[in-house]
């Protein structure tokens, strides 16, 4: 018979206050504990407040179970991420990502299930950001808090969030040995906060960038993940206030480059760019941004083949920050 111990890892349940959100969490996935440890630690808390709490599971893929979770009348939605397929009935979501399985969303309840496939291609870091992140993403946009598979950084109270569609890791870790602060290193949440968009820390690790590739097609080792802020002493921040948004060309270049965009046309990148879906739009959909195209300054990025371009390109925009060309 299993004990106690034996127990707690084979069904981790954790309650969790994100930013001023109420979660309750669990994983029975024995695979995924690691990296389910490491993104809800710095969020445990003894007990909720009152009130609602955003309901979530992380599940083994049991196809009995799976089967009573569907609907036959539910129709596909249009979606350009070919890995994603996402099908609605009424409040009711299901999202299947072939790389790990398949979760149902209930936008209403605000809870969601996900069974992950055993073999899954995926390492477990991208496991878990498909199986809980993206799901809560989903979940916790109506409630004024959005999580973005973003980078982020600081300096000096000056702070940006850095989209990008590859590994970037070697650019950011020499950012924060430069001077700057990381706030999230995959995944960024953020929020309106008194007329300014907050940048909130989302725990994470940077992927390596040799050879580049594009973010999640394949499964890689988790041991040639790194964590800067391990070892780079005291170049962590838990949030800032978002003055820049870089959007970072795919590929690399013979020469960096660096081009400010106008409000519209940052508008219609960040629309074009925006790294994660959003299903059953509603008035929040889309909300975040909109709004960092016209409260941030706005920039397209092409990195060179040599690393370095990143601190490069954040000091050419802190350095000048009280420009924003407008629309």
């Amino acid at each position: 018979m299993p004990t106690l111990v034996q127990n707690e890892r084979l069904h981790c349940h954790r309650k969790l206050c994100l930013h001023g959100l109420s979660l309750d969490v669990s994983c029975q996935v024995p695979s995924l504990l690691r990296e389910f440890d490491r993104v809800t630690a710095p969020f445990i808390v003894s007990e909720l407040p009152a009130g609602f709490a955003t309901l979530g599971s992380v599940r083994p893929y049991i196809q009995s179970e799976v089967l009573r979770h569907l609907s036959s009348s539910a129709s596909r939605l249009p979606q350009s991420d070919p890995w994603l397929e996402v099908y609605h009935d009424e409040d009711r979501f299901w999202i299947v990502d072939e790389r790990w399985g398949l979760a149902e969303i209930n936008l209403l309840r605000g809870q969601w299930r996900s069974w992950v496939l055993d073999g899954a291609r995926a390492n477990p870091l991208q496991q878990i950001e498909g199986a809980m992140l993206w799901p809560m993403a989903q979940l916790l946009r109506s409630r004024g808090l959005h999580l973005v598979p973003a980078a982020s950084v600081a300096r000096d109270g000056w702070g940006a969030l850095i989209l990008s569609g590859f590994a970037i890791g070697g650019e950011l870790e020499l950012a924060m040995r430069q001077g700057y602060r990381v706030v999230g290193q995959r995944w960024t949440a953020a929020r309106m906060q008194d007329g300014r968009i907050e940048l909130l820390h989302v725990p994470g690790v940077v992927e390596p960038e040799t050879p580049p590739r594009l973010r999640g097609l394949g499964a890689g080792e988790m041991t040639s993940w790194i964590d800067p802020v391990t070892e780079i002493r005291g170049c962590s921040q838990s949030h800032a206030f978002c003055n820049a948004v870089v959007i970072i060309e795919p590929g690399r270049r013979s020469d960096p480059r660096i081009r400010e965009l106008t409000v519209n046309d940052a508008r219609e990148m960040l629309r074009r760019r925006w790294p994660i879906a959003e299903i059953h739009p509603s008035r929040r959909a889309g909300q975040l941004s909109s709004q960092l195209a016209q409260l941030c300054r706005c920039a397209s990025a092409q990195l060179s083949r040599l690393s370095g371009d990143l601190p490069v390109i954040l000091e050419s925009l802190r350095e000048t920050a009280g420009i924003h060309t407008m629309a």
